[in-house]
């Protein structure tokens, strides 16, 4: 029993240090480069898994990289997308196409259409 103590008390010692420790880096001011950097990295890091854990989700983007993706996506109506087909020539041999009229005339009626 004497050993469980030990090990509980030991526990409970590593959690203080561990939440001492989060609230050193999310409160403190931190004035070297260095650290201003570690410290944004760990609120960044430490508000991504608490809102994993939490099941919520933040649409807004945070940085600069999530804002370039959301607006690089290109936004087509679907009537606007091109349908690829795919074809066999008369060797065998695996043709694919952007549109069914670059199919030539006698593969059309053979062409699929591929799944997006």
């Amino acid at each position: 029993m004497l050993k469980v103590g030990k090990y509980f008390l030991w526990l409970v010692i590593v959690l203080v240090l561990l939440i001492g420790f989060d609230q050193l880096l999310m409160r403190m001011r931190m004035e070297v480069p260095v650290l201003q950097q570690s410290q944004t990295f760990y609120l960044d890091f430490r508000t991504r898994l608490l809102n994993l854990v939490s099941n919520k989700s933040d649409t807004t983007p945070k940085t600069i990289d999530a804002v370039i993706e959301q607006t690089a996506k290109p936004k087509s109506a679907p009537s606007e997308q091109l349908t690829r087909y795919l074809y066999v020539d008369d060797s065998g041999t695996l043709q694919f196409a952007d549109s069914l009229q670059q199919v030539p005339a006698k593969y059309r009626n053979e062409a699929q259409p591929l799944a997006e």
